[in-house]
């Protein structure tokens, strides 16, 4: 495990400044620097320029590549930080190449920052000045991170044993702790530890400092925080890791006591947003680094004396702190630290939630989206569609949040595209990979397409084995159109009423969505009852019962049973009938059905989730009529129902293709088109077929990423729970409010919640003003669906987590008072 072992190269002063020379071209004098795995020198030049010289062992290469692309990027993304910057070589690379005794090493060059380190100046700090002390340390860690958002080395997944999560690893060596007393109270941290672990590492992620101790924080004459060193600790872990990290330290190196570090929590709550579920880890975060650090030492006090000597401070002080925390306890510790952080996200926030700051930050930024607005109709036309009557200006994205220029936070409620989240470093970092590699169209050979074929198709109905790769969802239902008509020989379609599949001439005529078909040769379905909705587990019951179980959604047993087949059957009958009267419509007019399309959530036409017997059905009788059956699963699929991958599966289909879009790639462009070999291979023949971008490396990569990240994260898993909660949450505050709400429908992370009026003008009214109510004073972003635009709709990135509902349902309890208030009709 790395860093276990402290073993810096061994190079003297005068080897130093050598390599100065050799590679840089300095004279400079130089100064050995401590350093647990580096070799480092203080380098001073005549004319009073200041460096560092670095000397790493090649054994962690992969180390040195990523301290330098991470200094790249705080130069790119941190110009004002106060952070190391690197130095080329006099031949113009990044790190240079030396050696002793036959060992090669990587050397690399870096400003000096000047300061003192915070642990001496906090010991002579006033004591009234020593919390703005900590604070700035706080904040600087929250700048730096704020930073480094968007930044992925695979460096940063190294078996580092500095890194918490390597806790349950280094526990094998509890037996090294000479006191049983201590022995014993990190033995039981380490199995609460293990016990949080999968609450932890589902928390929000990024590349982080994760070394923000005392001795590699800077102060200045003014005793403000200046400066932050030593990059080697790096790792991608949840962000709330980082202010905690910095706890520790100070109370493992005997800097601060157990009462000041919570400043440090309340700084970095001041320019980073920490959630309930993160400060719910910071105890357990607080004693994994203790007990990590006591179990290095002491295994390097057995196998690395050397070593040993650099952290005796910390075995000094750091088996007494632990003491001190598990004494005081998680319960008091939480909240305590929770009340800290409160207090500076409230600080950095200003004063009021409706005041004279909150009006001026909203008149600012009604000034700037004017600009970009008569800048974007002079551009765009228009016509050019936008969100919200106060347009949004956003310039990045993290996880569930989105950020306008001022840094102002937003929480997504409506994005599928960015299915695994806004900026997910693990997608971020295989695009990145493979751009750098090869970007090229698909009539080359290439495995990463390949692979990323068989990890979809395995997770797809079995005769569902070959796939066509395009840029979009629309594409894809453009394409299985054309898939259906040559399969079939007919040219008649059957959608849902108000359905939407995508925006090309030919899936328009599919799209009735702004009214009724306008094509001849396509005919529309009304949605299901909404009596027969997939979660009533007695016919008739409003959709707030269980999860129904099993494959026809019934529970099982009793007069429950009973009523839930009698729901099925007449879901069955209902959907038969519907099917055979658009058949036969379809027939009066010439044409034979060729296919019949379906949003497996049916969303524009409201958002309903029909048992699965409707499903089965309506498809059944469609296919007899010689129908393909096109699911489309743009909006659905890839695990958003949680109970299943797919829509369709939920639905109770058995599509003949699948069509998907935006979400498959996180937002990258790409379609895909799923079905049987024999359809796609009658295509080809008949037509050929090729997209000059579809199934290109880069998107590839991208699709694979999500796959992998849904699986990692167990966000299908996510989407059942959170969906649950957020059902719940919202049908306690519609049942308050109930001239305002309706009936809150969907599972899963897509859900819609009925808005009532007087009529429907009313309710559209209403849907508008909650809408726009919740973006411009509460900053949560949801949209509106159905036929008339009269149901909120809550289609979230995936990771969306209880907390993020409770926000939202908070707001939309707060709107719905709004309304009845009188403030709009």
């Amino acid at each position: 495990m790395l860093a276990l072992r402290s073993s810096p190269p061994s190079f003297g002063a005068a080897e130093g400044e050598r390599i100065a020379r050799d590679l840089y071209g300095l004279a400079p004098d130089v100064r050995r620097l401590p350093g647990e795995r580096d070799c480092n020198f203080h380098l001073r030049t005549a004319d009073a320029r200041e460096f560092v010289l670095k000397i790493s062992s090649l054994s962690d290469v992969e180390g040195t590549d990523c301290l330098v692309a991470a200094l790249d990027h705080l130069a790119e993304q941190g110009a004002d930080l106060p952070v190391p910057r690197l130095f080329p070589t006099l031949t113009g690379t990044a790190t240079g190449r030396v050696s002793r005794d036959d060992i090669d090493c990587a050397a690399c060059l870096v400003s000096y920052l000047p300061g003192r380190v915070l642990a001496d100046a906090y010991a002579d700090t006033p004591g009234t000045a020593r919390a703005r002390l900590l604070q700035g340390a706080g904040e600087m860690l929250a700048r730096l991170d704020h930073a480094l958002q968007g930044f992925f080395h695979p460096a940063l997944n190294r078996r580092l044993a500095w890194d918490v999560r390597r806790l349950p690893e280094l526990a094998v060596h509890l037996d090294l702790v000479e006191n049983p007393r201590i022995r014993s109270v990190i033995e039981a941290v380490a199995i609460e530890f293990h016990e949080a672990l999968p609450r932890i590492r589902g928390l929000r992620s990024q590349a982080i400092h994760g070394d923000g101790h005392a001795a590699n924080l800077l102060v200045d004459g003014a005793g403000a925080v200046s400066g932050i060193l030593d990059f080697g600790d790096m790792i991608h872990a949840p962000a709330v890791l980082e202010p905690a990290i910095a706890m520790s330290e100070l109370l493992t190196n005997g800097v601060a006591p157990v009462e000041a570090v919570s400043a440090v929590l309340a700084g970095y709550a001041r320019r980073q947003r920490l959630t309930e579920r993160d400060l719910s880890t910071v105890y357990d975060l607080v004693c994994a680094r203790h007990a990590s650090a006591l179990l290095v030492h002491a295994w390097r006090r057995r196998h690395d004396p050397q070593g040993a000597r650099a952290l005796e401070t910390t075995g000094e002080y750091g088996a007494d702190s632990l003491l001190r925390l598990t004494g005081i306890g998680r319960q008091q510790l939480t909240q305590e630290w929770r009340e800290a952080a409160r207090m500076g996200a409230r600080e950095a926030a200003g004063p009021g939630n409706h005041g004279e700051a909150a009006s001026s930050s909203a008149a600012a930024a009604k000034t700037a989206s004017s600009v970009d607005l008569a800048r974007r109709q002079r551009l765009m036309g228009r016509g050019a569609e936008l969100f919200y009557e106060r347009p949004l200006h956003l310039v990045r994205g993290s996880g569930v949040w989105l950020y306008d220029p001022e840094g102002r936070a937003y929480l997504d409620v409506y994005n599928n595209v960015s299915h695994v989240g806004h900026a997910h470093p693990h997608v971020v970092e295989a695009i990145q990979r493979q751009v750098a590699m090869l970007a090229t169209h698909s009539r080359y050979l290439h495995a990463g397409i390949l692979d990323y074929a068989e990890r979809l198709t395995a997770r797809l109905p079995k005769r569902l084995d070959t796939c066509i790769f395009v840029n979009s969802g629309s594409e894809a239902n453009d394409v299985a159109w054309r898939i259906a008509q040559l399969a079939t020989g007919r040219s008649g379609a059957l959608v849902m009423e108000n359905a939407y599949h995508g925006i090309t001439d030919a899936v328009a005529a599919l799209t009735p969505s702004t009214g009724v078909p306008r094509d001849a040769r396509v005919l529309t379905i009304p949605p299901p009852p909404p009596n027969l909705d997939y979660r009533d587990g007695v016919l008739g019951r409003s959709a707030a019962g269980p999860r129904a179980g099993g494959d026809d959604g019934a529970r099982a047993g009793g007069d429950d049973g009973a009523q839930a087949q009698e729901g099925d059957a007449l879901a069955a009958a209902a959907a038969a009938a519907e099917a055979d009267v658009a058949i036969a419509r379809l027939r009066e007019r010439g044409f034979e059905p060729a296919a019949f399309y379906l949003d497996t959530a049916i969303t524009s036409s409201g958002v309903f989730d029909p048992r699965p017997a409707w499903g089965r059905a309506l498809t059944g009788r469609l296919r007899e009529a010689g129908a393909i059956i096109v699911a489309d699963e743009v909006q659905y699929g890839l695990g958003r129902p949680g109970s299943h991958f797919w829509g369709f599966e939920r639905r109770g289909i058995d599509p003949d293709i699948v069509t998907l879009g935006k979400p498959v790639a996180n937002g990258f462009p790409m379609g895909v088109v799923a079905a049987n070999r024999s359809l796609i291979e009658a295509l080809q023949a008949k037509f050929g077929f090729f997209s000059t971008f579809g199934g290109n490396a880069v998107a590839a990569a991208a699709g694979t990423a999500v796959l992998e990240v849904l699986d990692r994260e167990r966000l299908m898993a996510n989407a059942a729970a959170t969906g649950d909660y957020a059902r719940g949450r919202l049908e306690a505050i519609a049942s308050r409010h109930p001239a305002v709400l309706g009936q809150v429908r969907g599972a899963g992370l897509l859900l819609g919640l009925e808005v009532r009026g007087a009529d429907i003008a009313g309710s559209k009214r209403r849907t508008k003003r909650i809408i726009n109510f919740l973006a411009a004073e509460k900053r949560i972003l949801i949209g509106y669906e159905g036929p008339h635009a009269t149901l909120l709709k809550l289609r979230p990135p995936m990771p969306f987590q209880r907390e993020h509902v409770d926000m939202l349902a908070n707001a939309i309890d707060e709107a719905a008072g709004w309304v009845m208030a009188g403030s709009a009709s």
